[in-house]
């Protein structure tokens, strides 16, 4: 089974795989994935390249974070592009036969949930002497990135994905979350 979690910025999304990976034990795989390498001949090769390093390992379950979907979604946010629509539905096909127990696994929280871990972020990241009015326009715009994030996901799992998804809004242990994924799988006839 290959999980994939997915979900904007701050929600919870790491916490939830370690979750998961303590409640499987020895048996998951985990990948953490950023931005595409601009290497590549296609978008979505390295991922790809991880499910190949998943089933050579022998574990019975992969758990990706920030898999294709972020990819997809982020592209069109972004770079203001289609997502590479055609090159997602080529690579979800070979999933589908290459793995065929494939579900999402989606963290969603209100912007007010994660806004704070956002501010510490920045200040974090900016130091000490950054002006207030930066923080607040980099606060805004990881507000709207966060409700377009939100949106764009749940419409990739409602009208692009063929792959059966699970959304949560609460914090959830690795046992619950592992167990719906085998019930939005088992929904599906997978």
């Amino acid at each position: 089974m290959l999980i994939v979690v997915s979900g904007p910025d701050r929600v919870g999304k790491s916490t939830l795989i370690c979750r998961m990976q303590e409640a499987c034990g020895n048996d998951a795989y985990v990948a953490h994935h950023s931005a595409p390498p601009k290497n590549q001949k296609n978008i979505f090769d390295f991922y790809r390249d991880d499910i190949e390093k998943w089933q050579e390992s022998g574990k019975k379950i992969a758990i990706f974070d920030r898999a294709w979907p972020c990819s997809f979604i982020l592209e069109q946010h972004r770079r203001r592009n289609f997502g590479h629509l055609e090159d997602l539905v080529d690579f979800e096909i070979w999933l589908n036969d290459q793995v065929g127990a494939v579900v999402h696994l989606a963290q969603f929280r209100p912007w007010h949930w994660s806004a704070p871990l956002h501010i510490e972020e920045v200040r974090e990241e900016q130091g000490e002497d950054v002006a207030g009015w930066y923080i607040r326009d980099e606060i805004i715009t990881r507000m709207q990135e966060h409700r377009v994030y939100t949106e764009q996901l749940q419409a990739f799992y409602e009208d692009v994905t063929m792959f059966p998804n699970v959304q949560l809004t609460q914090s959830t242990t690795g046992e619950q979350a592992l167990q719906l994924a085998r019930l939005a799988l088992e929904s599906a006839g997978v």
